[in-house]
C-alpha cells in the first residue's frame, strides 16, 4: 500500500498518521471554541413573570381540581 514508519516498535501506515495528524489540528481548535460558550443564564437574571405569559403549574393544578369535583 505505501510507506510504513515503525513507532514505538510497531509498523503504522503513512494514511493513519494523516488521519491522525488531521484529528488532532480539528481538536487543538475546536477545544477553545468550546470554552468560549456563553455563561449559563442564573436565575436572578430570567425575567419576571408577565401576566400574559402561560403557567403551566396553574393550569394544571385548576384542571385537577376540576376534575376531582
Amino acid at each position: 500500500m505505501g510507506s510504513a514508519y515503525t513507532i514505538l516498535g510497531k509498523q503504522v501506515p503513512s494514511h493513519v498518521l494523516a488521519l491522525l495528524t488531521l484529528g488532532a489540528t480539528a481538536g487543538v481548535v475546536a477545544w477553545p471554541r468550546a470554552a468560549k460558550e456563553a455563561p449559563v443564564a442564573t436565575p436572578a437574571a430570567v425575567p419576571a413573570v408577565k401576566e400574559d405569559d402561560f403557567d403551566l403549574e396553574k393550569l394544571l393544578s385548576d384542571f385537577t381540581k376540576e376534575e376531582s369535583k
